[in-house]
């Protein structure tokens, strides 16, 4: 998915006309968030060769090389002057599509996810040169996707720090076979499949700690690949597990777009992941997309989607996505005043003590004991059990290391600050409701936007000058990130 306005660009313009594509290759990289493998697709040449002529180690000088990768590019016929090459002739077939408009993916019900189209991303403008952009997404998220132990910001930040074009090139081999299988489903082999399944626990594990923006591009293209495989015909043995990590990532995919305040492209995801789910057998994938869409809402209407969610749960097993369920029905019964709310949190301790979450599904890697007291501590703050609230605020507060991801931050100081303005505490309160919006700000979590419309509501009616200022900023941080979604 390239931008219409990317061949437009000076720096674009000036790489084209001195040929040199490891520069286009960069910006393409840059601005459109396609990996080295999909851009080798493109072009047919492979990952390897593409990192090579990023990093400048080799060039491109034939006519025949050039041709094709305008081609494979679909370079406008402006780009192709610049480049020194005739216009482009009808009938070529490309790979990479520029994105001319924005499509959400078509409904497809009752067609099989191995027929799914491939998924266009949203073109959402040029990348800020941070240390969280500027990596090969797809490679970082395979490597992340391998690691049992937990993930926090400073390891992804030294991960991602290894993760540029350049350096990637040392794991090419991966990405070689993921390249063959592409091109015919008879080079389709287990490690690949396993890679892929990595990945899609790779980019759930990064969802944590990056921008929904930073990550967008790069998950569709690892959709796009599964979509591709998919549409081979591949082996019985494999369409089913391809089908499975589809749905994973799909239901992170509908959840990233509502974030993005993308709903419609929300809604498409989530069919993805029902087809998905029906194909793989594994229904609970569907468990966890009404898990997401209960965030997007509040009262009944998110308990609805949460008991929703449940009927998807096999009799026996997946207790981290039940006890995550469980722990969400209980914060929406509190915010209620129903008192089972404390009954289903005793069960969601239980099913957690039971539970393996690094091992279960794409999506459980996230419920540690920290996000337990998390649930906990916004339980009790909205039934308003101030004893308990102090408890579960110290567990909470006490799982949350100094480079703790920033969305989950964002919500616990969130809850604290609540329990503080609660108890009249305003002082305390204002303290943690800006360290709740600051950590919104930094990844630019409408969720976390969204878990502080009742503190937002305390300040309202508060005279000190400390709380209309904080209340001045997260309305003017709720600007800036635009309207919610929900």
């Amino acid at each position: 998915m390239i931008p219409p306005d990317l061949w437009q660009r000076p720096e674009m313009l000036d790489a084209l006309k001195k040929r040199n594509i490891g520069q286009v290759f960069r910006l393409i990289r840059q601005y459109a968030g396609v990996s080295q493998t999909r851009i080798g697709i493109a072009v047919n040449l492979s990952q390897g060769k593409v990192s090579e002529i990023m990093r400048g180690s080799a060039q491109v000088t034939a006519l025949d090389v050039f041709e094709r990768i305008a081609d494979g590019l679909r370079m406008p016929d402006p780009a192709r002057f610049a480049l020194g090459l005739a216009p482009r002739a009808s009938g070529r077939t490309q790979i990479i599509e520029t994105a001319s408009y924005r499509r959400a993916i078509p409904s497809r019900d009752g067609m099989p996810a191995s027929q799914l189209l491939n998924v266009e991303g949203m073109v959402i403008g040029p990348r800020p040169t941070d240390d969280l952009w500027d990596v090969d997404l797809l490679t970082l998220a395979w490597v992340v996707g391998r690691l049992d132990a937990r993930m926090d910001r400073r390891t992804m930040l030294l991960l991602a720090a290894g993760m540029t074009a350049e350096t990637a090139a040392s794991i090419a081999d991966p990405w070689e076979r993921l390249s063959r299988a592409l091109r015919g489903p008879q080079m389709l082999d287990d490690d690949t499949i396993e890679r892929l399944e990595a990945r899609t626990i790779g980019f759930h594990r990064l969802e944590y700690v990056m921008p929904a923006r930073a990550i967008y591009q790069g998950l569709t293209t690892h959709i796009n690949e599964l979509s591709t495989l998919l549409q081979s015909g591949p082996p019985e043995r494999y369409r089913r597990r391809l089908a499975a990590t589809a749905g994973e990532a799909a239901t992170l995919a509908s959840w990233i777009a509502w974030d993005l305040k993308q709903p419609a492209q929300s809604a498409s995801f989530e069919r993805v992941a029902a087809l998905a789910a029906e194909e793989s057998g594994h229904r609970v994938i569907q468990a966890c997309t009404y898990a997401y869409r209960s965030y997007a809402t509040t009262g009944p209407e998110a308990v609805e989607h949460i008991r929703r969610a449940q009927q998807f749960l096999p009799a026996e097993g997946d207790d981290a996505t039940r006890a995550w369920l469980l722990a969400r029905e209980a914060e929406e019964l509190a915010a209620l005043g129903d008192g089972q709310a404390v009954e289903l949190l005793q069960r969601a301790e239980e099913a957690h003590t039971r539970a393996r979450p690094h091992r279960e599904r794409a999506w459980t890697r996230f419920l540690d004991a920290g996000r337990m007291a998390a649930f906990q501590l916004s339980t009790y703050v909205r039934l308003g059990d101030e004893q308990h609230v102090t408890e579960a605020g110290q567990a909470a507060l006490t799982a949350l290391g100094q480079d703790e991801d920033q969305k989950r931050v964002s919500v616990v100081y969130t809850d604290i600050a609540q329990a503080q303005l609660q108890i009249g505490d305003v002082t305390e309160g204002v303290g943690y409701a800006r360290r709740a919006l600051e950590a919104a700000q930094r990844t630019e979590s409408t969720w976390g936007m969204q878990h502080l419309a009742k503190v937002e509501k305390a300040l309202a009616a508060r005279p000190d000058h400390a709380a209309r200022e904080l209340l001045g900023d997260i309305r003017a941080t709720r600007r800036a990130l635009g309207p919610s979604p929900a």
